[in-house]
């Protein structure tokens, strides 16, 4: 697998259009689809921006070894991170508030089945 093939597995691992994919990273998406095409050299930039904003790890986005999330982070964690960062401000924010009432469900749930 090249390269380019693991940057289009990233964008597919967080569940992003081209599109937004390259809001994410200030690109264009047409420069992004050249990229992942294999049309376009992969520089520096484009790999230090996928470890920055993505928490992809750097020696599998060069060489295909390793896991492609650095820390431990799974697909799912940074897909989740990388909806929230797309929200504005109010949105985070309203986000936020039902993530901590599912907590509180999740908590009633999981006491619930532990006195049963």
């Amino acid at each position: 697998m090249t390269i380019h093939e693991r940057i289009r597995q990233v964008r597919n691992a967080v569940s992003l259009s081209q599109a937004k994919f390259a809001e994410r990273m200030a690109i264009s998406s047409s420069y992004l689809a050249d990229i992942e095409l294999n049309n376009k050299a992969t520089t520096e930039r484009i790999i230090r921006l996928l470890v920055a904003e993505f928490n992809v790890d750097d020696t599998w986005l060069r060489t295909g070894e390793g896991v492609m999330f650095s820390s431990g982070m799974d697909a799912c964690l940074v897909k989740l991170t990388s909806l929230f960062n797309s929200f504005d401000q109010q949105f985070k924010e309203c986000a936020l508030a039902q993530m901590e009432e599912l907590s509180k469900l999740h908590n009633q749930l999981k006491l619930t089945n532990d006195v049963l």
